[in-house]
Order: C-alpha cells, then sequence, then structure tokens
C-alpha cells in the first residue's frame, strides 16, 4: 500500500501561523515600486496550505474573488475548513497530494498561485507536478509566490540536520513518537558538540544554533527538520526549476530586502550594480547576507509600466494603521542588523495614519509635505513600515 504521507511529518499537526507573505494583495506595492504591472488577483491558489489560517484570512479578505486550496493532512484541512464555514469566505479547501489537486479538470486560471515553504520539503516528482501546473495554470501576467530554505545559508548547518535525523533513525526507539525522538536527537546533539569536535571549531555558529533550537516550537522543529525530504537550494537551482512555466523573477516578497542600506555595506551595493544579469546578481547577494529563506516572486510575462503610471499608481495607493500608534516600533532588523527609523521621516508619517482610516499616498504625501517629507520618503517608509508592522505569527488554540 502506497504510503499517503510521502516521507511528511503527520503525526503531529503544523503549527497554527499567519504567513503575511501569502497575501496576493502585497504585491501592488513592491511591484509599483518597481515599475511593474500587476494582475488583479480573483483567483487565487495555494499548495501546501498547513492549518489554512493564513489561506481563509485572505479568502475572507477577497470579497469578488475566490481562493482554491489543497493540503494532503486531512486533520489540517478540516480545522481549515471549519474556519472557511465561520467565516463564510469563497474558500475551496482540499485534502489532494499536489499531483491528484493538480490534475484536476475543474479549476479556473490562476492570478496567483502561492507555495510558503513547501518546496524544500516535497519530491522533485512533487516539484515537477507543481512546475507543470504552474505552467498550465497561472494566467500570462499572473504571479507565483515561491518561498524555501536557501542556500549558502544552510550549508553550515546542514549537518546538523543530518545527524538529528540519522540519530532518529538509527538510535531511537520505535514507538517513541517524533517529539521524544526530537528531544532525543537535540540531546545527542548537545553532547556530541560538547567534546568541542574540528567541525564545530571551523563553524562557531553552530553551537548557538543548536541552544535556540531547543527553544523553538516542538511541532515546528519536528515539521522544519524531520521530514524524509529536505533540500535548501541555491537561487539560481530555483531558476531552473522555474525556466518550463516561463516565469520571470521579480523580486523579494520581503519588504525589507527593498532597502539596501539596511542589508547591504556600500560597497557591497556598489559590486551587486556592476553585475547586469538579475539572476545571477541575485546569487551573489546571497553569499552576501548568507541567506537562509527566499521569499521571493516570480511572473509569467513581466511588464514594466511607464513613469507616469507608476507615480500614479503610488499615490493611489490606500494604507491603515492596524496598531495604536504608540505600538508602532522604529526600529527594523535588516542583515546589517538593527536599524533606527529616522523620526524626522516617520514620525509626521505615523501622525497621519493615527487615526486607523485609509489612507491614499499621495494624501500622506501632502499632509507631511510642510515638515520637509519627500514623497520617494513617504514610500519608502510605508515599505519599511509594511515590512515591520505586521500581524506577528501567532499561534492558536484550535
Amino acid at each position: 500500500m502506497t504510503d499517503w504521507t510521502d516521507g511528511y511529518i503527520t503525526e503531529i499537526d503544523y503549527t497554527h501561523g499567519y504567513y503575511q507573505e501569502l497575501n496576493p494583495l502585497r504585491i501592488r506595492l513592491l511591484f509599483l515600486n518597481l515599475g511593474l504591472a500587476f494582475p488583479e488577483t480573483a483567483s487565487v491558489c495555494e499548495l501546501g496550505f498547513g492549518q489554512g489560517l493564513s489561506a481563509n484570512i485572505h479568502a475572507a479578505a477577497q470579497a469578488n474573488g475566490q481562493l482554491w486550496a489543497t493540503d494532503f493532512n486531512p486533520s489540517q484541512v478540516s480545522f481549515a475548513q471549519s474556519l472557511a464555514a465561520a467565516s463564510g469566505a469563497n474558500a475551496q479547501l482540499f485534502d489532494q497530494s499536489f499531483s491528484d489537486f493538480c490534475r484536476r479538470d475543474d479549476l479556473p486560471d490562476f492570478d496567483y498561485i502561492g507555495l510558503h515553504g513547501i518546496w524544500s520539503w516535497i519530491s522533485d516528482e512533487s516539484r515537477a507536478v507543481i512546475v507543470d501546473f504552474i505552467r498550465r495554470k497561472l494566467k500570462v501576467g499572473g504571479v507565483l509566490y515561491l518561498s524555501y530554505n536557501a542556500l549558502p545559508g544552510w550549508a553550515a548547518f546542514a549537518p546538523i540536520r543530518h545527524l538529528m535525523t540519522e540519530y532518529s533513525e538509527i538510535m531511537g526507539v520505535k514507538g517513541q513518537g517524533v517529539l521524544n525522538g526530537l528531544d532525543a536527537a537535540l540531546a545527542f546533539t548537545d553532547k556530541l558538540l560538547a567534546t568541542n569536535p574540528l567541525y564545530a571549531r571551523a563553524n562557531p555558529q553552530v553551537n548557538e544554533r543548536v541552544k535556540k533550537l531547543a527553544e523553538q516550537n516542538r511541532n515546528y522543529l519536528a515539521h522544519e527538520y524531520f521530514n524524509r525530504n529536505w533540500e535548501p537550494m541555491h537561487f539560481a537551482t530555483i531558476a531552473n526549476w522555474l525556466m518550463p512555466a516561463k516565469l520571470n523573477y521579480a523580486c523579494s516578497a520581503h519588504y525589507l530586502d527593498h532597502v539596501s542600506a539596511m542589508n547591504l555595506t556600500a560597497d557591497q551595493q556598489a559590486f551587486l550594480q556592476e553585475i547586469p544579469d538579475v539572476l545571477f546578481r541575485e546569487t551573489a547577494r546571497d553569499f552576501m547576507v548568507n541567506q537562509q529563506f527566499r521569499r521571493d516572486y516570480w511572473i509569467k510575462g513581466a511588464r514594466r509600466i511607464n513613469s507616469i503610471e507608476q507615480i500614479e499608481g503610488l499615490r493611489n495607493m490606500r494604507v491603515i494603521l492596524m496598531l495604536h500608534r504608540a505600538d508602532v516600533s522604529l526600529k527594523a532588523a535588516g542583515a546589517l542588523g538593527e536599524c533606527t527609523m529616522d523620526i524626522g521621516v516617520y514620525h509626521p508619517v505615523l501622525d497621519v495614519l493615527a487615526d486607523h482610516t485609509p489612507k491614499t499616498l499621495a494624501q500622506i504625501e501632502l499632509a507631511v509635505k510642510d515638515k520637509g517629507v519627500s514623497f520617494a520618503q513617504v514610500v519608502q517608509a510605508i515599505l519599511v513600515l509594511t515590512g515591520t508592522v505586521k500581524l506577528q505569527q501567532y499561534r492558536m488554540n484550535p
């Protein structure tokens, strides 16, 4: 009998997290900032939705749209369907494998397809199914969101993951359960590192990362590290995988990646500007920031808009502040460490948004003009605030 789990952890549920990058409405500001046309996201698909919290929130926010999604774990799908029933959202949620879902003949063509993290934990056969699905079902001009464990950031720590899974398979006690096996593997790894092996001396950051693992949610650790398939990839490898689907790299979906001063030194920025090839430039950048996890937008047929359309689109963008004004931190973390925002720019912008009503960027621009804040500064402030002020990736008790 075929194992329906395909080596994926099903003994325990995945965490109940919200992942904002899956929100199809987030592409608008980034694409406009880069001068790219974006699709209207009326038809959305999510592959591997976990507990379905993100899928349901986004479906509820799409009043005139529809969301189709699948996750092969029936217990998680049951919870996600209960959320959809409670909200009345137009969410079609299924417990099919990628292979079965992607062969359905009743699916619409999609403006937006999202996968969060799943790519790193599936087999090459499943990846091929997904790429073919994207090729057939993503509309021209449509956007793919794809996140995955990346190299070179995982290069030093990948042997530790291998060590832990090998320990569980060879030394673990049959029937002890995933969580008990995980704790035993962590204890063994900690004991091994305490002997000060040459590997740890050559990779001094490993000891600290193992200590941090012990502090994290066990359900998350089990799903992150103990699935049969686990493969971090270079950006160029992802680009090769997506080539048959005719996708162009658009940009990082992580808003703070678009503020170079937070992530790259002046020398690094100048170095990257000398690389004309967009894809190879991303590869070089990953080495500079030691990229461990990538969140990217890809587009089927990128189309640039002219400067008039770009500025008009940006000025018509509406934003709203969801937190209390006093709860907004003026600190943000980039690859270079923690940065403090310029109060001369951010305080006036936050003051305009403090009444929690939607404002266009044009309205903000007009309101802060006498404070010496330019429109370019308004746009960057909104980018940084959107990337910093967010719904916490909280966990619910279903």
